[in-house]
């Protein structure tokens, strides 16, 4: 089974949804699923005077993003998990810079590469239930999609080593508490939020927020591109490990037992 992304337009927003084939899995990233997002980027962008806001969400009740299907896991060595780091870093980067305000609408999980495509947007809103995690340590792999970048410039360097180095999940009010997400609303709410919010975007000068999104992209950007490299760099070297073959074999025998 894979996961999918359809794109719906409803009152010139542009709704990017995640959706898993069998409706009980959780949504994850791999090859064929960022080809996904980057042929809805291409269409944003094609189209870009017909959106003023792009949302983000999932159509699984089990998650936002859960982080890599299992089966690019059991393909990534030293030599190729370069191209996976670079290849998810070039198309986050471009989702960054989508001329329009874009919102993560988070209501179960993001974790991995799923809390780094949320984070890639403008703004998180999140339901009560959500859930926030980089859990990479614990397979000992890198966060391999600006992770290690994002998450220290949104919650401080020591808040972000803690969520790394413990692999602990934010509850949503902490991940608000912290700077990680914009609001948290009760989960039958949150979609109403959204929408509200999508429509005080819709009353402003696009020029302008496009204008103000690049500059505050220029400002706090700077030093992504060395991120990519240096993520590439440090997952390749993490592959090639005792510690990290140990690891990853042991996840992949505990997912054959369920």
């Amino acid at each position: 089974m894979a996961t999918h992304i359809r794109l719906e337009e409803k009152n010139n927003t542009a709704y990017i949804i995640f959706y898993e084939e069998e409706e009980r899995k959780p949504c994850t990233l791999d090859w064929d699923v960022l080809a996904e997002l980057e042929a809805q980027i291409d269409y944003i962008e094609k189209r870009k005077a017909a959106f003023t806001a792009v949302v983000v969400e999932s159509a699984s009740p089990k998650s936002f993003i859960v982080g890599a299907n299992i089966a690019v896991l059991k393909t990534q060595n030293s030599s190729n998990i370069g191209d996976w780091v670079l290849n998810g870093h070039r198309i986050f980067g471009r989702f960054q810079k989508l001329a329009q305000p874009v919102i993560a609408k988070v209501k179960k999980y993001a974790l991995g590469g799923g809390l780094e495509l949320a984070m890639s947007c403008d703004m998180i809103i999140a339901g009560e239930n959500a859930r926030f995690g980089q859990p990479e340590a614990s397979l000992g792999v890198m966060p391999g999609w600006g992770g290690s970048y994002r998450l220290p410039m949104l919650i401080g360097p020591n808040r972000a080593k803690e969520v790394f180095m413990t692999g602990r999940q934010l509850d949503a009010a902490t991940a608000y508490d912290w700077g990680l997400v914009n609001h948290v609303c009760k989960e039958e709410e949150l979609d109403q939020y959204v929408s509200e919010m999508v429509e005080d975007i819709s009353h402003n000068s696009p020029e302008v927020l496009g204008m103000v999104k690049q500059i505050i992209f220029d400002e706090t950007q700077a030093g992504a591109a060395h991120n990519s490299f240096v993520e590439a760099v440090t997952s390749a070297k993490c592959m090639d490990t005792e510690d990290t073959k140990g690891r990853l074999k042991a996840f992949f025998e505990s997912r054959k037992k369920k």
